[in-house]
């Protein structure tokens, strides 16, 4: 399960970052918001990601804000992608955002070097203030880079790559391990429910179920350029959303016949396994439905 997302969850990070604006950085609390709600994930496998996606030295993480137990807020982190060119771009987006903020506020403009020196022993006292926010961005970038600099064989790709799989094997086999540990309590469970019972999935998550609802074709245009038509079907199929997907099809937003052609395999592989999953037999007219809509569309797709 993991491994399906981490890719997905990396590259959402780095197309946010990709932005170059002040708000390129994301946050832990809406990020993990936004994350559950598109791909129906829970907090600690957001949690868990994010963690495989740190040690393994393909994101930094920065502190946003500290927790605030007298008004109950969480601390409040960033994420960047670990790739000093876009450290740097992003460095350069927020000494600027400091110099504007600090001109807007005192009438003076100096250079972001002068403030950092400046106003860094204040730090912990304008934190939660525009300003204390962009000095403490344009301080942790310009730290991020030395440490890239200081420790570059670790940010090779073949590096993080290599720290990336043996991270999500280890994962993989602490779940092995605690599911092994709980197989009677499970098998009662089953029991319980009945033959027809099946696991309950990320994607079954009712947060999922209001995306697929309610969102509109511009924001899944967005979405398909993000994370791929594989992704976007292999999530939605999970889902059942056989109906919805011909929906998508229809629009015309797929229109590469590599695309489809991916999309047609995957609904074979649906098909095949039709008489092995109960629910799958109750969308028995729908999947076939999808599978004619994908052909038809194929014969006229571009190449």
């Amino acid at each position: 399960m993991i491994r399906d997302y981490i890719g997905i969850i990396y590259k959402r990070i780095v197309a946010l970052n990709s932005l170059y604006d002040v708000n390129s950085i994301p946050y832990s609390d809406a990020f993990f918001k936004d994350t559950e709600s598109l791909f129906g994930l829970s907090t600690d496998e957001i949690g868990a990601i994010i963690k495989i996606l740190n040690e393994s030295h393909k994101i930094l993480i920065m502190e946003i804000s500290k927790e605030e137990y007298e008004d109950k807020k969480d601390k409040i982190y960033g994420y960047i992608d670990a790739n000093i060119t876009t450290i740097e771009k992003l460095r350069g987006v927020f000494h600027k955002g400091l110099v504007d903020e600090y001109e807007l506020k005192y009438g003076v403009r100096k250079g972001a070097a002068q403030l950092i020196k400046e106003l860094a022993q204040n730090l912990q006292n304008i934190n939660n203030s525009i300003l204390g926010i962009f000095l403490n961005k344009a301080i942790m970038l310009d730290n991020y880079i030395y440490l890239i600099q200081k420790n570059y064989d670790e940010y090779t790709e073949e590096w993080k790559n290599e720290h990336l799989e043996q991270l999500i094997s280890a994962y993989e086999s602490r779940l092995k391990k605690d599911s092994g540990s709980d197989k009677d309590a499970g098998k009662n469970d089953a029991e319980k429910k009945g033959d027809g019972a099946r696991p309950v999935r990320a994607v079954d998550s009712p947060l999922m179920e209001d995306f697929t609802k309610h969102t509109t074709i511009g924001s899944i245009e967005k979405v398909l350029h993000i994370y791929g038509v594989d992704f976007f079907f292999r999530v939605n199929l999970r889902k059942y959303k056989f109906s919805y997907l011909s929906q998508i099809v229809e629009t015309g937003l797929i229109d590469r016949k590599s695309d489809l052609l991916k999309i047609k395999e995957m609904v074979k592989k649906v098909k095949e396994n039709i008489h092995k999953d109960k629910e799958l037999e109750n969308y028995y007219d729908d999947i076939m439905s999808l599978d004619r809509k994908v052909t038809r569309i194929i014969s006229y797709s571009k190449t």
